[in-house]
């Protein structure tokens, strides 16, 4: 073969493997925009069907936190119980009611999606949370299965979040959500102390409903809501609405300029509701409460950097509650049957400071204080009940005050003081280390004592106050 021969089969030769590879190629093209189109079909299915967002789940974000304590209550044993009758619990106490436990508080999980710039921006948010607040929160609002320790499940929040381009723009919720009442937060790791104020025990924790909210300009900012009956979730452990009347509930944020004295926010909230709800079968009552109007007012602030002290926060919250009922005059100790007006009220003020280290080189610590009052009438207050299918009940506070038809006093003033050390080391962390101190003036009723018994008028021993030690260790995510 001369020269020429070779260089013509060479040709030919690279001639037939470009091809072959060129036609490999086009094939694997083909391919591939054959299953890009196949996608985009399906992504035009989905939206058809009103998802929006198709199978590429963007923009959903993940977050929460594992809260974990324990809690010591200083009793001395041979006194008896926290709570006369039961030796677990703390009295008073909202979620931090242990005694003398390790505690899996809470695991939760937030699953959400915020809501973009178009025209009609649309979202969503889930809360769920695990463990013994999860068991607090389900006793409290009558869902099954209560007193499940740390094995509880509640979903907190569940809601559609929706924007309509009126104005500076109407944020509309739709669903489950946590309260608009309420200086203080479910979540522990949220708020300055580990324990909660004798304020947050008083008001409604979730709502579920509609709620619409408008930020006027930067300072003002309003939410106004219809949501099921408050009082309504206990029955029967529905969870839901058992009467048909609905509540109202709205809230005032305010945002103050930046000042030489110092940084102000503040908000204002209330909620109305008549429950027209038989509650039958109430424990310890012959007869029970029928209708139920419950007014609740609170106005809280914050002031960051008072007088340019720019490593002090302070706090103030008060919140009142009044609540007219008609109950039977066997339920208020009365005779008969009749029903009658009877007026429940209570109101609980909070101060509260806070220090952050950082200005003296200790970014890793705070030191924070909260000095709590409340006061209840001489009818009692409204509380949840004790589990599931129980109803509502008059109650003198939660502080044990003897056995029934024992002469004590039911009007109480309850006080509170919490020191609360944060210690920010490890990365995500928060360890906290708490006392707390709470005493009552109220003759013969209060935290415990020896025995759970006593003649009327005979119960000197109860001791009219409580210590207890919490360490608080929550890592976010």
């Amino acid at each position: 073969m001369n020269l020429k021969n070779a260089v013509l089969a060479l040709t030919v030769l690279a001639f037939v493997g470009f091809v072959s590879v060129t036609s490999a190629d086009d094939t694997r093209v083909a391919g591939r925009k054959s299953l890009e189109s196949r996608i985009a079909e399906l992504e035009a299915k989905l939206q058809d069907a009103g998802v929006g967002g198709g199978v590429k789940g963007s923009g959903i974000k993940i977050s929460g936190y594992v809260d974990t304590s324990y809690t010591l209550n200083l009793a001395d044993r041979t006194e008896g119980g926290p709570f006369a009758g039961s030796s677990s619990q703390n009295t008073g106490r909202v979620f931090d009611n242990q005694y003398d436990a390790f505690n899996l508080n809470a695991v939760k999980l937030t699953i959400q999606k915020d809501k973009d710039s178009s025209k009609f921006p649309a979202g969503f948010r889930t809360d769920v949370i695990l463990g013994e607040d999860a068991n607090i929160l389900n006793t409290a609002s009558g869902v099954a299965p209560a007193n499940a320790g740390d094995a509880a499940l509640n979903l907190e929040q569940a809601y559609v979040n929706l924007g309509v381009p009126i104005g500076n723009g109407i944020d509309v919720k739709v669903g489950k959500m946590v309260s608009l009442i309420g200086y203080e937060a479910i979540e522990s790791p949220a708020n300055w102390q580990f324990s909660r104020s004798d304020g947050f025990r008083l008001a409604p924790n979730e709502q579920t409903g509609v709620t619409f909210g408008y930020k006027w300009n930067d300072i003002v900012t309003s939410t106004v809501g219809v949501i099921n009956g408050w009082q309504g979730q206990f029955v029967g452990g529905s969870g839901g609405n058992g009467n048909t009347d609905l509540s109202f509930v709205g809230r005032l944020d305010f945002t103050g300029p930046k000042t030489e004295v110092g940084d102000f926010t503040a908000f204002a909230a209330a909620m109305y509701g008549n429950d027209n709800t038989p509650y039958i079968g109430a424990v310890g009552l012959a007869n029970t409460m029928n209708s139920l109007t419950t007014y609740i007012w609170e106005l809280g602030g914050t002031w960051a950097k008072p007088f340019g002290a720019k490593d002090l926060t302070l706090g103030v919250d008060y919140l009142w509650r009044h609540t007219e009922a008609q109950a039977s005059a066997a339920a208020v100790g009365g005779a008969g049957s009749a029903y009658q007006a009877v007026p429940l009220w209570a109101g609980a003020l909070s101060v509260y400071g806070k220090y952050d280290w950082s200005g003296l080189g200790a970014k890793w610590t705070s030191t924070s204080a909260r000095f709590s009052w409340s006061q209840y009438d001489n009818n009692g207050v409204q509380t949840p009940p004790a589990t599931v299918g129980q109803t509502l009940t008059l109650s003198p506070l939660v502080l044990y005050s003897g056995p029934a038809g024992a002469n004590y006093e039911r009007q109480t003033d309850l006080y509170s003081f919490t020191l609360t050390q944060a210690f920010n080391v490890w990365k995500d962390t928060l360890v906290r280390l708490e006392w707390r101190h709470d005493w009552t003036t109220a003759n013969r009723a209060g935290f415990g004592g020896v025995g759970a018994t006593a003649a009327p008028g005979g119960r000197d021993d109860i001791r009219q106050d409580q210590d207890t030690i919490a360490v608080n260790v929550v890592y976010s995510f």
